[in-house]
């Protein structure tokens, strides 16, 4: 009894050990195939895990937008991107104009994307000159309370994100768009 109880225990551990030695490489070898992601799936996580909270971030006082018929085509991410704001409604108050190229009259460069005049009187925004229309348009909406922060690249995260000062279109910073704020 002793021995087939011994023999059982000793066939047991060599298993276990088989195992502990044979299983990294098995590993290794499942690893090894891998699986590739791409810029866009790491994109898109980003997206899901940095978003506004529901009803958008508390801001210092109510404000109000309307879209000009320039801007029919994006409602949608403008939308989106008012939405990031919880004291931003639509129906009156600040013009919203849609541009076909970058923002020429606003002062601070030539790849100016988006523009919010003296807080909140008028906004322009080169829709489609961006990788992200809402974002865009939520950084210039973010203008009516707020100047840029010290991040790099806008994104999601929180307000202070979505308020730099610039919007990164990709792998590399050659492509970024410039986002101007006029007082005037």
């Amino acid at each position: 009894m002793f021995k087939k109880l011994f023999l059982r225990s000793f066939l047991a551990a060599t298993a276990t050990l088989s195992m502990a030695f044979v299983g990294p490489v098995a590993q290794a070898e499942v690893a090894a195939e891998g699986h590739a992601i791409t810029a866009a799936e790491i994109e898109a996580v980003a997206q899901q895990q940095a978003a506004p909270p529901p009803g958008g971030w508390q801001t210092p006082s109510n404000r109000s937008y309307y879209l000009l018929s320039s801007c029919r085509p994006y409602a949608s991410a403008i939308r989106q991107g008012a939405a990031a704001w919880a004291g931003l409604t639509e129906g009156g108050g600040t013009p919203v104009e849609c541009r076909n190229s970058y923002i020429r009259d606003c002062g601070g460069g030539s790849r100016v994307v988006g523009c919010n005049w003296g807080r909140g009187q008028r906004i322009a925004l080169y829709m489609g000159g961006v990788n992200d229309d809402a974002l865009l348009a939520a950084h210039e909406f973010g203008h009516d309370w707020y100047g840029h922060s010290s991040y790099r690249c806008a994104g999601w995260s929180s307000p202070s994100h979505v308020m730099a000062p610039s919007i990164c279109n990709g792998p590399t910073l050659t492509n970024d768009a410039q986002l101007a704020h006029h007082s005037g």
